[in-house]
């Protein structure tokens, strides 16, 4: 069976806890390790001092080692003369029997007893020994103390480790409740509380402001190009609507039907013009696919397919192309291409120019173009310059171009000349 997955909450106080507990077991075993080892070096250095006392109280007599009599010993030690044999020969102090054997020199521990044996001139040994009890009570007691501590220590580390779990993700649990409490309702102008401090979870509440700000911004403007574009589609269906309703109103020749005709099929394209570029304006919000382009034989083939309009608008189009490169679509150049041409083939003057270089498209004409003022705001959809109502156009070439480029991340520039009007579109990153 599957468990269901732990909370942060639970993940952060058993790591808070874990640490804890692996601070207090080290931290106990270095204190107990430590303490035996000085309480160790304690008890060997008063052997040796009993040791170095008990030397100048050895004597020999008819080739047997004695303890002197003046010799004071305190009650908890033993000392013990031993012949080369091993065998005890004088006692002083406690008495103890030890296993018989031949000593090692130095320290050891011998049945509950630590031994410091010294080797004596012209043979022997002497022996130096206290009990260990004392020794191991302290120690043991210690060690009560240390696991008695280290339990606490657990219990307490569970508890802090949970509060400052809980102090840490508080202010993540109001982000979230505020986050679905605005996703539930739709409230996109709200806005979640920002955590204090300028830590981490101050830069998270602020990234999702920032986040759904950008997102109030999206969405008031796609309701604004909504409302734009029903405006704009509105006009030409409420006149479709009348003529078909005018030729239906009675009887008329075929003269009469054609002629309605004719003006309904100049609406219909009208209508498909603005719904492809509505078409190509939505288009701009995927994510983009950049591909090295060929921009003259991009351009040259929009041209072609234009040149026959600007004859029949008595305009001429000239073209200054040179080889170039650049980061993009080749779709989107070509849309970005025809948009320009059509503007100035509307709204420019009678020598359009149409130029290549690497890393840049440019339209240019020998009209005044709009005013400086007026650009702006016709990089937005379905914006018309003042004075141009009464030309066909539906206000989207230049807004579609602006999206291409910021797609891009290429860079639409006007420049006005005296007289004459110039858009370049850069691209960055120029190969070839």
């Amino acid at each position: 069976m599957k468990l269901p997955p732990a909370s942060l909450r639970l993940k952060l106080t058993l790591g808070y806890a874990l640490v804890f507990i692996l601070a207090s077991v080290l931290g106990a075993v270095l204190i107990y390790l430590v303490a035996s080892t000085q309480l160790t070096r304690s008890l060997d250095a008063t052997l040796e001092e009993t040791a170095a006392v008990a030397l100048g109280n050895i004597e020999r007599e008819a080739g047997a080692l004695r303890f002197a009599a003046g010799l004071n010993v305190r009650s908890e030690l033993a000392l013990e003369l031993l012949n080369a044999r091993g065998q005890v020969t004088a006692q002083a102090g406690g008495h103890e029997h030890l296993t018989p054997g031949l000593p090692r020199p130095g320290f050891q521990t011998v049945e509950d007893w630590r031994v410091y044996s010294v080797p004596l001139e012209g043979g022997g040994w002497l022996r130096v020994m206290r009990p260990t009890d004392l020794l191991s009570g302290l120690l043991e007691t210690l060690a009560r103390v240390l696991v008695g501590a280290a339990l606490l220590m657990i219990v307490l580390s569970c508890l802090g480790g949970y509060l400052l779990a809980d102090r840490a993700l508080k202010p993540i649990d109001q982000v979230a409740l505020a986050a679905a409490s605005i996703a539930r309702r739709g409230a996109y102008r709200e806005r979640v509380p920002v955590a204090p401090g300028g830590d981490e979870l101050t830069r998270l509440s602020t990234t999702v402001n920032a986040m759904l700000g950008s997102l109030e911004g999206t969405i008031e403007q796609e309701k604004q190009f909504a409302r734009m574009a029903a405006h704009e589609l509105r006009t030409p269906l409420t006149t479709l609507a009348g003529r078909v309703e005018l030729l239906l109103d009675r009887p008329r020749d075929g003269d009469a039907y054609r002629a309605g005709l004719l003006q309904l099929q100049e609406r219909i394209g009208a209508l498909r013009a603005l719904s492809e570029g509505l078409l190509s304006l939505a288009r701009t919000d995927a994510p983009p696919t950049l591909e090295p382009v060929e921009l003259a034989g991009t351009v040259l083939a929009v041209a072609e397919d234009l040149r026959p309009e600007f004859r029949a608008a008595g305009k001429t189009l000239h073209l200054d192309v040179e080889e170039g490169w650049a980061q993009a679509e080749p779709e989107g150049v070509r849309q970005a291409t025809v948009n320009l041409l059509q503007n100035a083939l509307k709204y420019g003057g009678p020598q359009v120019t149409l130029r290549v270089r690497p890393g840049e498209l440019s339209v240019a004409d020998d009209g005044p173009g709009p005013a400086r003022e007026d650009w702006p705001r016709l990089l937005r959809p379905l914006e018309r310059g003042p004075g141009v109502q009464g030309l066909a156009g539906s206000g989207l070439g230049l807004a579609v171009v602006a999206a291409l480029a910021r797609r891009w991340g290429a860079e639409l520039r006007p420049e006005w000349a005296q007289p004459g009007f110039t858009v370049t579109l850069h691209f960055p990153g120029v190969n070839g």
